[in-house]
């Protein structure tokens, strides 16, 4: 063994996200959070090796099971996921449905105490995810929460998964860094799970935390012990991250779909009949300009029932409509291949943005606006009062024609690695 070899330290890092989810954008965030922090501890100090354990969110295993029946896919892929806890999962559900139906604060707040409570004790539930983590996490000497539309509890819930992995670095005398988190559903801080996120931003083992969009709501919960600072999503170091050629030949227009009740999740009144009718339009109105064009997904399979709806509308073959991926670097490739993109998801926009794939996006949420501002180009953003089909098509006509100013992209860039390089000593520094 050389001096040199004697010399390196490893750390080893647990990159907390939606790493397992089906939306493969989300491992866009990952892998290209990786990069640079493996690319800044080179420069910083070349005897630190990086090695990363991936941490999902949601507790699910390594090894995903296509599998169509939602329960026994539960049971394939979430650790150690139980069949005796069906009942307490039928409440938990079913509370959650009242819930969202309530419209008195003060009731929403006692069901969502409830639902905690069920939380707590339910078999498939904190106990689960604590052993999960448990699991995960032994042996780490610093954990990152890569980022993400993580301030959440009113629809996808992550905000006990956070408080777990909180707890889990008080007892262990470990680290925590949250990069770029941005917030993805409702945030009112008389919400009872603000409390919950609360409790776990500002656990004494969270050293920094960055937003990549809606700055004011991340600095709430975080508190008076960070100064959160607007920066950007990692993706934005995806060209470099997944060492994309972007000289390839582009010849189509790519339709990124979203599930039908992807709006109706968060309480608006636009449901699958509407997006299939609205993307049939795009279709259309792409066709009789003269282009090319194919849908595809992030890889949801909700994403993919809705594109069957709209190939039936159109009367078009399958081949219209990109086998579903079920690889992160199978959609950096397909999204590659575009001149242009329209688009409901906003990691398929970044992606794209990085590869100088002009692209549009349908605004199903504020984060998709705020994130088009701080780029700078705040008109690709496309409203729901604005979704009509021509509109739409004449937006990404004017993207194209401009395609994307390189120095817009160099800003996102350096926002994202400033994130890195701030937090980047600690994780230098670490000892298990």
């Amino acid at each position: 063994m050389s001096a040199d070899d004697e010399r390196k330290r490893t750390v080893k890092i647990a990159m907390c996200g939606l790493v397992k989810s089906e939306n493969l954008g989300e491992m866009f965030i990952a892998r290209s959070l990786e990069h640079l922090i493996v690319d800044g501890a080179g420069t910083a100090d070349p005897a630190v090796e990086i090695e990363y354990v991936e941490v999902d969110l949601l507790g699910r295993n390594d090894e995903i099971f296509e599998i169509p029946d939602a329960r026994e896919r539960r049971l394939r892929n979430y650790y150690q996921y139980s069949e005796k806890g069906s009942r307490t999962e039928k409440l938990f559900l079913d509370l959650q449905r009242r819930g969202r139906k309530a419209q008195n604060k003060t009731v929403q707040n006692l069901i969502a105490r409830a639902r905690h409570t069920v939380w707590t004790y339910g078999r498939n539930y904190r106990k689960r995810l604590s052993s999960y983590f448990d699991m995960k996490l032994e042996g780490v000497d610093y954990i990152v929460i890569d980022g993400a539309g993580l301030l959440e509890y009113s629809y996808n819930e992550y905000h006990w998964s956070l408080l777990l992995i909180s707890e889990y670095a008080e007892r262990h005398g470990l680290e925590v860094v949250y990069n770029a988190i941005g917030r993805a559903g409702a945030f009112d801080e008389r919400d009872f799970g603000s409390t919950i996120l609360k409790r776990a931003l500002r656990s004494p083992a969270v050293k920094y935390i960055s937003a990549r969009d809606n700055v004011d709501a991340v600095q709430a919960c975080a508190g008076p012990g960070h100064e959160v600072k607007l920066l950007a999503d990692s993706a934005f170091w995806m060209k470099e991250a997944y060492g994309l050629d972007t000289t390839v030949e582009r010849t189509k227009i790519g339709i990124g779909l979203i599930r039908g009740n992807s709006l109706q999740g968060y309480g608006v009144d636009f449901g699958a009949k509407e997006w299939t009718a609205l993307f049939a339009g795009i279709a259309n109105v792409l066709r009789d300009r003269g282009y090319e064009f194919e849908f595809f997904t992030n890889g949801l399979p909700g994403d993919v029932t809705l594109g069957k709806r709209v190939l039936k509308k159109l009367g078009l073959p399958d081949s219209y409509l990109v086998e579903r991926p079920v690889d992160d670097r199978v959609l950096v490739d397909t999204i590659n291949g575009y001149e242009a993109i329209i688009t409901c998801r906003m990691h398929s926009s970044i992606a794209a943005f990085t590869m100088g794939v002009p692209s549009v996006i349908l605004s199903w949420n504020d984060k998709v606006e705020k994130l088009m501002e701080i780029i700078g180009y705040p008109e690709r953003a496309i409203k729901q009062k604005d979704f009509r089909a021509e509109f739409i098509v004449d937006a990404m006509e004017k993207a194209k024609a401009e395609g994307i100013d390189p120095a817009l992209l160099g800003a996102m860039k350096d926002k994202a690695k400033e994130s890195v390089d701030d937090y980047l000593p600690r994780i230098l520094a670490a000892r298990h």
